[in-house]
Parts: structure tokens; sequence; C-alpha cells
């Protein structure tokens, strides 16, 4: 009988070793306890290109529907992008007046608490994402800002707003400096 309960005991140990062995390697389960002890998230982790707060404004243009749920006007060397409702939209291409491309956006959603804005390259037959030129961005209706370097003045860009999820949308607007017009 005493044998009986000691393999029991035993047997239980190398389940709960086994389990402990294979539970180590799995990334989702140790996010999720991290992330309830008030670790940061794999994406904040990750992502260097938090885009900074700013209490500079982004004045729309005279005339700009605000109220579209997409909308793209230039003016003064700044692409103004406005989005009511959206996942995903990518602006017209564009060419920049210098090497460097200042955004400054705000945002607002009911799901994920982060959207992006990244920079596309016009190559032959399609569009090249722009290495490191993904800004992350609040959904708490604050201004935030970040600029990208190391652009082509003689090359065509596009600019890319998107918001991972499939249930909630993302309302706001950008201010692109440094284009040409």
């Amino acid at each position: 009988m005493e044998r009986k309960r000691k393999m029991k005991r035993l047997f239980a140990l190398v389940l709960a070793a086994a389990l402990t062995l294979t539970l180590a390697g799995c990334d989702s389960i140790k996010t999720g306890i991290q992330n309830l002890v008030g670790g940061n998230t794999a994406q904040e982790a990750e992502t260097e290109n938090w885009a900074a707060a700013t209490t500079n404004p982004i004045m729309l243009p005279e005339g700009t529907d605000s109220t579209a749920q997409w909308a793209n006007v230039v003016a003064n060397g700044t692409l103004y992008g406005i989005y009511n409702g959206i996942w995903k939209r990518n602006t017209g291409y564009f060419q920049v007046a210098g090497d460097t491309l200042t955004i400054t956006a705000c945002g607002t959603a009911e799901g994920p608490q982060e959207y992006k804005i990244a920079l596309w390259r016009k190559v032959e037959g399609g569009a090249q994402y722009v290495n490191g030129s993904t800004g992350y961005f609040h959904t708490d209706g604050t201004n935030y800002t970040y600029t990208i370097t190391g652009l082509d003045p003689s090359a065509q860009y596009r600019i890319t707003v998107s918001y991972d999820s499939s249930k909630y949308y993302l309302y706001g607007m950008f201010a692109a400096e440094g284009i040409v017009g």
C-alpha cells in the first residue's frame, strides 16, 4: 500500500515537471502571465518606434471634410489624412521635399489601444515597405509625432494607416510634413 502511494506521488511529480517544461516554451502563456502581473506586452517590448506625445496641434486646411471616412488633402508641404471608421487605408503616392518626413497623428478606438502608420516606396510592379518606418500610436486622442529619415526625394511614397482589429474601428487624423506640394 505504501509503495502504491509513493508511485502516485512520483507520477504526479514527474507529470508536474513535464508540464512545467512544456509551458516554459509557450510564449503566449508567458506573455499572458506577464500581462496579468503588469509587464509589457510583447508588441511594446519589440517596438522601438512608439511615437512621442506632442502638444503640436493638427490644423486641417480650410474646407477639409473632417467627417469623411477617408480623405487626403495636400497643402503647404503637408499631406493631411482623415480616418473615421477604418481598419486600413493607403494614401496616394507623393514625393518628399528632403530626406525626412515628420508625421503627427491622433486617434481613438474602442478596441486595441494602438495603431500603426507606415511608409511604402513605389517600385516597379507595386510597393516596397520602407524598413523601420512604422510608427505606433496610442488610441487615447492625444497627438503623437515621429520622424522617418533617410528618404530619397526622387522616389514616390505612400502612407498606410492600419488598425489591427476586425471588430472595432479607428477614428482620427494625421499630418505628414515634408512633402512636395
